[in-house]
């Protein structure tokens, strides 16, 4: 007779705590139908406060690593839902993951067990789809009742916004928090007197001033003040009394929170909650920024980016563009770089050199270094960016294409199958053939891999950058390590070849 090593399974979500389902309850059931039928439990796994909707949780990531390290042979829960409540995850687990383990599934409540042949009836999936019913009729509710909480005035998220806070007796209330709103009159005012946000996070840093996320005790909180997060309390329009519905979009199924990208969706409700800022105040801050966004311009990418430090204090050096003028006084923009930790009077050393020198000495070294590098020198990277138009690579990319159609297929085999428009063992020939393929294409992606790195290839690449071709700061950060900076006369190059 097989040995069953047992793993039990136990999962509530935090929307239900009905003393049924409880963590306890589920774990009694499934402990007490073990001992019973003599099956040796060998570990318990336990994910409390997730939804049954997420394919990420912690105890169920380690029940599949210990199935797939042949740990447990046997799964037992209470019900199905208590495992998944996706119904195409519920076909995935029992038709697909645990017979290729060869786990023995059982559902203690629901009378299913996949016994010695891993097979299960057909009516599971029947399950799966109330499941995933279940909680995207719950997920619509909610959403539904917290949209009309929102419109009736009422505040219904987890937490209040810097500088305020929730009504002892009503938690859909919320009041300014004494403590902390000078903070934000003084971060308004500030900007106001033409502070830079840069500014503004320093001075509140240096007075130790705790930011928002260590103020409210949040998990993960950051230590100083950031720019970002004075950028965010002068967009704010909570600060002036006012509340943006529709800013984020919640999906309550898989528990996620993404900011709503189209702008006229969103609705503002006005004078919903006691100002700290007045309405004047805020519009000129608003001002203010808009024209600052105005003047911005893309950010110049200079071919040494991240490639620089200072050879004394081996801190990164400061990229300055400022504006000059020759003897004829016409103005020009010139570059430079320069050691900021010297301002700071951190460093000893006064490090600066013009971008247009620099340049032109680092290129100079970097051809050297080609001309001297041995010709069979296996230089992967350098030859992937390089020989983008190679037949090689062409055909890679060729074989990865047919491999994604291949997974495409895959899936849509298996809803098909699940959705009954294809029978079991269809799926089943279908789905080896796919996966047969696959491996055939992989082995021919390293069969190319291999023939791709040839002598005369790599001697046409190194010709190339012999005579300068190719040099930008990408390809760079594939040749060189660093580069430290002592003087315009001294420079270290650290190469990666």
């Amino acid at each position: 007779m097989k040995e069953y090593r047992a793993g039990i399974y136990l999962r509530l979500s935090k929307e239900h705590e009905e003393k049924n389902n409880s963590i306890e309850a589920q774990r009694e059931i499934t402990t007490k139908y073990a001992i019973k039928r003599g099956y040796k439990i060998i570990k318990e796994y336990v994910d409390n406060g997730y939804s049954g909707i997420l394919d990420k949780r912690p105890a169920l990531n380690q029940m599949m690593l210990d199935i797939s390290h042949r740990i447990i042979n046997m799964v037992i829960v209470k019900d199905i839902s208590r495992l998944t409540r996706n119904k195409n995850k519920t076909g995935w687990y029992t038709e697909i993951f645990f017979p290729d383990n060869d786990i023995r599934f059982i559902s203690v409540t629901e009378f299913i067990d996949s016994g010695d042949r891993y097979e299960i009836d057909d009516s599971i999936m029947l399950r799966g789809i109330a499941n995933q019913y279940y909680i995207t009729d719950i997920s619509k509710k909610i959403r539904a009742n917290k949209n009309a909480m929102k419109e009736a005035g009422q505040f219904v998220e987890h937490y209040a916004p810097y500088g305020y806070k929730k009504k002892a007796n009503d938690k859909h209330k919320i009041i300014i928090d004494e403590d902390v709103a000078d903070n934000i009159r003084k971060i308004y005012n500030m900007y106001l007197e033409g502070k830079k946000s840069s500014q503004i996070a320093e001075y509140l840093n240096n007075n130790k001033i705790k930011n928002p996320s260590r103020y409210m005790k949040l998990k993960n909180a950051t230590k100083k003040w950031s720019i970002e997060q004075i950028n965010d309390i002068l967009r704010n329009p909570f600060y002036c009394g006012n509340t943006i519905m529709n800013k984020y979009k919640t999906n309550y199924i898989n528990k996620t929170c993404k900011k709503n990208k189209d702008r006229d969706t969103w609705i503002i409700k006005y004078n919903t909650h006691e100002a700290i800022i007045e309405k004047e105040k805020y519009d000129k801050v608003q001002q203010i920024k808009l024209q600052k966004q105005v003047k911005t311009k893309t950010k110049h990418q200079f071919l040494l980016q991240d490639l620089l430090y200072c050879g004394h204090c081996k801190k990164k050096l400061q990229y300055k563009v400022y504006k000059s003028s020759d003897k004829k006084r016409f103005l020009y923009k010139s570059s430079k770089f320069n050691c900021s930790m010297f301002y700071k009077k951190k460093c000893e050393n006064n490090i600066h050199i013009k971008e247009q020198d620099l340049n032109e000495i680092i290129k100079k070294q970097v051809i050297k270094k080609m001309d001297s590098i041995e010709i069979n020198k296996k230089v992967n990277d350098l030859i992937y960016y390089c020989m983008e138009n190679n037949k090689n690579i062409k055909k890679i990319k060729e074989y990865n294409n047919e491999i994604e159609k291949l997974e495409r297929k895959k899936r849509i085999l298996y809803q098909k199958k699940c959705e009954e428009y294809i029978t079991k063992e269809q799926f089943k020939i279908e789905y080896a053939k796919a996966k047969e393929e696959i491996e055939k294409f992989e082995n021919l992606i390293n069969q190319t891999k291999t023939n791709t790195h040839e002598e005369n290839t790599i001697k046409e690449i190194i010709t190339k950058f012999k005579n300068g071709n190719y040099l930008n700061n990408e390809i760079l950060k594939k040749i060189i390590n660093k580069i430290e900076i002592y003087s315009k006369n001294k420079i270290e190059i650290t190469f990666n070849i």
